[in-house]
Parts: structure tokens; sequence; C-alpha cells
């Protein structure tokens, strides 16, 4: 068997130096403090390392860190001791990471990220836009492509397999406030109206036209700008 370039090839072990702006994350610590707790019923012997909390800090370090690129080099990154003290992390193995997407709860994360964007303060606000009588909230739906063991996200055959983002995105702070992962085919309107809330005016697209929906929208106490079909 011939010998191919990467058999040969050293994986790179990242060092404490390449690591940069990891003080960034003491802002987060207060917050994902409350995560510490979740997953833990089932560990009954009482012995787990790694946290929700921690597990988060250190996703955050791959999705913001570019030599993070791989769960190995997270892993890896993981024992050192730098990462430790400011990410409040223990040394993760591949195990404890690979089975934590399955043991802690993604949705415990909602709360989080709705408190982040509360402490957000808004862009430059346009002259135009200044005396609205609400919130400006984008609201729109997207088909995302599902891994074939997702099999609750089969919506029409083995090749149309996908989950639906549904995203509430407040225009003047540019952070989404609410997301909901229903399966691709559920309904559009229902998803939508889960998440209402007072003082908004949220902009929507032909798909959301339903008076229905509509109507819950000024009985929550918000507003609307809606696309309606031609017909």
């Amino acid at each position: 068997m011939p010998e191919l370039p990467y058999m040969h090839a050293k994986r790179h072990e990242i060092e404490e130096q390449e690591l940069q702006g990891l003080k960034y994350f003491k802002a987060l610590s207060g917050l994902l403090e409350k995560l510490h707790e979740v997953g833990c019923q089932r560990d009954r012997a009482g012995n787990r390392l790694l946290h929700m909390d921690q597990y988060v800090a250190l996703l955050l370090l791959y999705l913001f860190h570019p030599i993070c690129t791989s769960l190995r080099s997270l892993q890896q990154a993981s024992e050192l001791k730098k990462v430790q003290k400011k990410l409040g992390v223990p040394h993760a193995s591949l195990g404890s990471l690979s089975e934590a997407a399955t043991v802690f709860d993604s949705q415990q994360m909602v709360e989080v990220i709705a408190e982040l964007g509360q402490q957000l303060p808004p862009l430059a606000v346009p002259d135009k836009l200044q005396d609205l009588p609400g919130i400006l909230t984008a609201v729109d739906g997207t088909l995302l492509q599902a891994l074939p063991k997702i099999t609750w996200a089969l919506w029409l055959d083995e090749q149309h397999r996908a989950v639906k983002n549904h995203v509430h995105f407040e225009i003047l702070k540019g952070v989404p406030v609410a997301a909901t992962l229903p399966e691709g085919n559920g309904n559009e309107k229902e998803v939508l109206a889960a998440p209402l809330q007072a003082g908004r005016i949220y902009v929507m697209d032909r798909g959301s036209a339903k008076y229905d929906l509509l109507q819950q929208i000024l009985d929550q106490g918000s507003s609307f700008v809606n696309r309606i079909r031609d017909n």
C-alpha cells in the first residue's frame, strides 16, 4: 500500500500562547453558572467532572477561536492550565465531550441567550425609526438539512430530511431573541406564535399571513408588518 503524505503529518499541539481573548469569557461565567447542575440527575455516583456550564464554555472556544478545529483539538485545549483557569473547566476526555451532547439539554441555553440579548445596547437607530411604538423584530424560518439519524425530521422522503429554524431577530440590536427547531414540515404559523411578546413590531413575510396569528400578535400587545398573499 503506498504511503500517503498525511500519514506522516504530525498533529498540531496547541500551545497556551496561541489562545488569545480568553478574558472575555469572564463576562459569561456568571450567566453560565445556572447551567452547572443540568444533566446531573442521572449521575447517581456523583462523580461527574464535566458540567454543562463548562461544556458550553468549551463550545464557545471552539466556535470563536480558529485554532480549535475539531473535537480532539478542543479536548487538547482543555488540558492547558490557561484554559482551565480562564474558562473554569477541567481536563475533558474525548468520551466526556462526545457524551455531553446527549446528556445536557440545549433548551436550557434559551434563557441565557435571552438574558445576553437584553444586555446588549441598540445599534445606531435611523431617524425614521426613532418613534416606533415597539421593538422592531423580524420573524422567519429557514430549512436546515438534518443528519440521517434525526428520524423525526423526515418530512417528505429519504431525500428530504430537515428541521426548520424559526427565528425572532431584534433588528436594532442585531441579535436573535427567540428560536425554535421543529420538523421541516411543521406548521410555521403555530410555531411563530409560541414565543410572541408584548411591545414588539413583528415584520413577517407572506408565509406567516394568517388572520389568527395576526390577531394573536394584537392580543399580545404588539403590532405587525406583514406581506399578504396576492389572492
